[in-house]
């Protein structure tokens, strides 16, 4: 199926590793033209030379700042306004999956919404207007599974991504007749570098590919087993970021799509 992707223009944050490298990789095979955006130059622009992108765009979009930048610079090396922008940056502060909610001070909430909430609202001001001057755009939201099925501990980051979320609801509900469509992914357990990472350290074997670790990390039940029985990879995150972005798409609005192999319970 041709996604009508070719020489369309986009910036896909959080590129550089995971699941918005395999983003861009995807992006980039079906014609478009891409910018690889990270916190760390080398490993960006080591991405972006391996798959042709654009440019680069180097920032940390958390910062008051960093938005802003960060489009500047993406704007500058598409040589034109950003049509589709899928915001995968964010993160969790570390060590807040062990705590309970009362346990997680009001900064390590306000850190994680400015990580994975804010970076991505700005990025949408920013981008939105040309967006609707042109007739087309496609943004693409990344939250998790935990918005919709938050867990006991982390509540900080379950919040933010919801927050994400319902933003984005809220986005593509003021964009009517606009062709310019917002959507929401919600991947569950994703078996990207540093969770194969984690699964050679827990079975003290670095030999073990990463088919290997999903198995075993299935097998053992060291998360929660999705239906489908294993874990997702980055790719199959990517093709269905693939197909929001696409001008092919100009019905979908407004969507949550959960890719979490059946993990998040429920009809949302």
């Amino acid at each position: 199926m041709d996604l009508q992707l070719k020489g369309r223009r986009a910036l896909v944050t959080g590129s550089s590793s995971g699941i918005g490298e395999a983003i861009v990789r995807l992006l980039t095979e079906e014609g478009a033209r891409v910018v690889v955006h990270g916190r760390n130059r080398e490993r960006a622009e080591k991405v972006a030379a391996d798959i042709g992108a654009a440019g680069v765009a180097i920032g940390e979009l958390s910062d008051d700042g960093g938005a802003p930048r960060v489009h500047a610079e993406a704007v500058a090396a598409l040589g034109g306004n950003i049509e589709i922008l899928i915001n995968n940056a964010g993160g969790n502060s570390e060590g807040n999956t062990s705590k309970k909610p009362t346990e997680i001070s009001v900064e390590d909430f306000m850190s994680n919404y400015r990580a994975n909430t804010l970076g991505a609202v700005q990025l949408c001001q920013l981008c939105v207007p040309d967006m609707v001057a042109a007739k087309f755009g496609r943004i693409v939201n990344v939250s998790s599974a935990v918005a919709m099925q938050p867990n006991f501990m982390g509540a900080d980051y379950s919040a933010a991504k919801a927050a994400l979320l319902n933003y984005t609801v809220s986005l593509a509900g003021s964009l009517r007749g606009v062709n310019v469509c917002a959507n929401v992914l919600t991947p569950g357990v994703i078996l990207v570098d540093g969770l194969v990472r984690f699964g050679r350290m827990k079975f003290g074997d670095e030999s073990l590919t990463a088919d290997q670790v999903n198995e075993r990390l299935a097998s053992e039940a060291v998360f929660e087993v999705p239906p489908a029985g294993r874990f997702g990879l980055p790719h199959e995150l990517a093709m269905v970021a693939a197909l929001l972005a696409s001008p092919a798409n100009g019905f979908i609005t407004g969507a949550n799509y959960r890719v979490d192999g059946g993990q998040t319970r429920g009809l949302n």
